[in-house]
């Protein structure tokens, strides 16, 4: 069963500014259903903390667990 995830924040305004942030990729993240849409969204980048986020294409806003 596929995990909801929950809205990243504060909110990133573009994608952009969150892949700059989330620069390392992990291609290892899990996937978690969107809070918005519930699409499925792959939490394939990971910040210098170590904490994986994703990004909605519908939503266009970054999601994480």
């Amino acid at each position: 069963m596929m995990k909801d995830g929950k809205w990243l924040a504060p909110r990133y305004t573009s994608k952009e500014i969150f892949e700059k942030d989330y620069a390392k990729l992990d291609l290892s993240g899990m996937e978690v259903k969107c809070p918005g849409c519930k699409d499925s969204v792959a939490l394939h980048r990971k910040n210098n903390f170590g904490k994986n986020a994703g990004w909605c294409k519908r939503c266009n806003r970054a999601v994480d667990i």
